[in-house]
Formats: C-alpha cells, structure tokens, sequence
C-alpha cells in the first residue's frame, strides 16, 4: 500500500519541477507546513481514537480546543517577533488602504479558514492518517487546476505529466488500501 504513494510523491515533484521560481527557503518552509499539518493529523487521530478525552469531544471540539490553544501559544510569539505597536501600524495602513471592505474581507477569510480546517477534522475523524493526506494533497492538485483554467496560467509539459501520474498514484493507492484492507 505505501509502495503505491511513491507516484503521488514522483508526479508532485514533477509537476514542481518545471517551476522557474524555486526557493530552497521556500522549500524548506514548505516541507516544514507539511511536516506540521502531518504531524498534527497523527496526533489528533491518536487523541480520537483512544476515546478517553473527554464529555463531548468530538472531531469538531478538538479541532476548536486546538485552535485555541494554537492561538494562546502563538500570541506571545507574535508579540515578540512584530511587537503590538508594528501589528496595530500594520493593520491601521491596511485598514486605511481598504476601508471596511477590508475588515469584511478579514472576518471572511477567518471563517472560512477556520470552516475549511474543521470539515478536514472531520474527514480525519473518519479516515486513517495517510487516506486524510493523500485526500489533502489531491485537494491541492484539483486547486491547482482550477487555478490554471481559472487565471488562464500557462502550465508545461512536464507540469501536465507530473500532475497526471500523482492522479493516477492517487487511484493506485485507493485501489491498493481496498484491496490490502
């Protein structure tokens, strides 16, 4: 079954391959955004599946306890790195520059980000770790594609290629995991 997420991975590198602006520190941040969002779905899978954690704790409140204690962890980061005077001076010149459009456009996105992350942790409740990422990396593909029929983004050769074997490693592993069961 793990055999067959090497064409995911290989299709993946592929598509990026033809990418004229790489990044090693982009990269690597990116690799770190994986590891967390990994990480975070073994852990939390682990926490659902010992059914032992709680009155109520469902897929959906543990999503919302995280999010919580995310955000009380990362405030004082956020105060050290930006300092409350630059993050106010920062929002003040957004605010000016978009008005109440951009409070608006604020409040939307964080509501559907935090919508988008809950729905996740509901298909991680109802999937195994590996299902719920490989979910996650075809999600990313199909916005990829809609981004470029969308934005009209001219894509390579090689793109479509890579693009094409990770559906079809996607397929395989599906394939694989019902038959292995």
């Amino acid at each position: 079954v793990y055999a067959s997420l090497l064409p995911i991975i290989g299709g993946v590198g592929l598509a990026s391959a033809s990418e004229m602006s790489f990044n090693w520190l982009c990269f690597g941040a990116a690799m770190g955004s994986n590891l967390g969002s990994a990480s975070r779905a073994v852990y939390s899978k682990k926490v659902m599946a010992s059914g032992n954690i709680g009155k109520n704790m469902d897929s959906s409140n543990i999503y919302a306890v995280l999010t919580i204690m995310a955000t009380f962890m990362l405030i004082p980061i956020s105060f050290a790195i930006e300092g409350p005077s630059a993050m106010l001076k920062g929002f003040h010149a957004a605010h000016a520059k978009g008005g109440a459009k951009f409070l608006w456009h604020m409040i939307y996105s964080g509501f559907f980000y935090y919508a988008y992350n809950e729905v996740a942790f509901l298909a991680l409740g109802k999937l195994d770790p590996v299902s719920h990422a490989v979910s996650n990396t075809m999600k990313r593909v199909v916005i990829i594609i809609t981004a470029i029929v969308v934005f009209g983004t001219p894509v390579t050769p090689l793109g479509i290629a890579g693009s094409s074997i990770a559906i079809l490693g996607t397929l395989l592993y599906s394939l694989a995991k019902n038959k292995f069961k």
